[in-house]
């Protein structure tokens, strides 16, 4: 073992130097991120991780900036901590909600605590309470690789108000030793997740098979990265958000905790009842109802059919966003399991980074498009209407609907150019 004589006290020094700076490094909180355990106009969750013990859970906070000095933030809440049982770096995960906020409002915060340190100063935007419009992100079966990154940075790009995630989120199986995945995830959210104006997006959360130990479970305790790293709701595995007066999102679980039917029917009739007079209602949940890979009378998405279709149908679902299959799809709208103009949409499959699979050459009955596409959705809400536009790693818009809006008549030859078959070069032999 070297020793620190007179001529070896600058290596020494530098050691020593490296040793401070991996600590202050596993000391400072990372992985910061934003959900909402409630009113999206007037709170927000501030997520955030330290792996060394901490007694408080802080966040501090103000309408300006303020570079990250602590003492010159206005307002400081605290939360509550917890931790994964039996896993290895025993981390701890920080909630803390922020409460009685102007809607409509810029904030900008730091988290941390003056032993261990804090996160570099961030923003984010109360979503609006009125009328006005707003703009999300929607994909889900994401994963942690580079093309997932890409999709991410061509979502901030649009400036969403939130990004929702439809399930199958970092593909860790709810396995202790998969924690490195979340890892990945959480690091690929909080650097491209941000809006070419440094505004922090929050993220909404559906539940899908691979957030699951097994892939189902009826308990939660097999679920718990999911439900231990994200605020979201505690007590069941679907919730609901309103956004605005324009807005009501449903969470739903396709079976992976809770069944399709029994107690999460009776709870969604009841949410659609309270939600009548909004204008515009979205579910967000993961097994497709009318998949565009597998088929169609598989067990998830009979069950969701069954359990779910008379109350979208009762109730005038605007959309629903699907997942699970990994591909692109937009269907007709449908009611009573048939073509109907004042139907829902069907929009999926579930392709925000991960690989694409194939799909039938020829379209099922319930559908207008389907191809082999990485893509997230784009969705513009005002009072009057929804336009909705899929977008792929490259930042091109390839499909519009209504066909009628925007840059509808663009996306359909960017989409041709994408799915048609490319022609073949053919070699004219050599003259003998």
């Amino acid at each position: 073992m070297q020793s620190c004589l007179p001529f070896s006290v600058a290596p020494c020094l530098l050691a020593v130097f490296v040793s401070l700076i991996a600590l202050t490094t596993s000391a400072t909180p990372r992985h910061v991120y934003l959900t909402w355990q409630g009113d999206t106009s007037r709170t927000i969750t501030v997520n955030y991780q330290t792996l060394e013990p901490t007694e408080t859970s802080t966040v501090y906070y103000d309408t300006k900036p303020r570079n990250g000095r602590h003492a010159d933030y206005r307002y400081t809440a605290t939360g509550s901590a917890h931790q994964i049982p039996g896993l290895a770096d025993g981390r701890k995960i920080h909630w803390v909600e922020l409460t009685k906020l102007t809607p409509g409002k810029t904030y900008y915060l730091i988290a941390g605590d003056l032993q261990h340190g804090f996160t570099a100063e961030r923003k984010f935007r109360t979503v609006p309470a009125g009328s006005q419009s707003l703009r999300f992100v929607v994909g889900g079966d994401m994963g942690i690789s580079s093309d997932g990154a890409d999709l991410l940075q061509q979502s901030a790009k649009l400036s969403p108000a939130f990004g929702v995630i439809g399930g199958d989120i970092a593909y860790a199986n709810d396995a202790l030793t998969n924690y490195t995945r979340w890892d990945a995830w959480l690091d690929h959210w909080e650097t491209n997740m941000v809006t070419p104006a440094g505004y922090t997006i929050p993220m909404v959360l559906a539940i899908g098979n691979h957030e699951v130990r097994g892939g189902t479970s009826p308990y939660m305790t097999n679920a718990q990265f999911f439900f231990r790293y994200f605020a979201q709701d505690h007590e069941r595995s679907y919730c609901t958000r309103t956004f605005g007066k324009n807005v009501a999102m449903y969470l739903l679980d396709t079976g992976h905790i809770s069944p399709h039917g029994g107690e999460q029917a009776a709870w969604l009739d009841a949410q659609f009842t309270a939600q009548r007079n909004v204008p515009h209602k979205f579910a967000v949940y993961h097994v497709p109802l009318y998949p565009s890979v597998r088929g169609y009378d598989g067990g998830g998405s009979a069950a969701g059919r069954k359990a779910w279709l008379p109350l979208f149908d009762q109730h005038h679902l605007t959309t629903a966003f699907e997942h699970h299959d990994h591909a692109f799809k937009r269907t007709h709208l449908l009611r009573e399991n048939k073509y109907d103009p004042g139907g829902t949409l069907y929009l999926g499959d579930g392709c925000w980074g991960m690989p694409a699979r194939k799909v039938d050459l020829e379209l099922h009955w319930y559908e207008v498009k389907s191809t082999s596409l990485q893509h997230f959705w784009c969705v513009d809400v005002s009072r009057r209407k929804v336009e909705y536009r899929a977008v792929n790693k490259a930042g091109q818009v390839f499909d519009v609907y209504p066909p009628n809006s925007a840059g509808a008549e663009a996306a359909e030859k960017i989409y041709e150019s994408l799915t048609q078959p490319k022609p073949t070069a053919t070699v004219t032999p050599a003259a003998p």
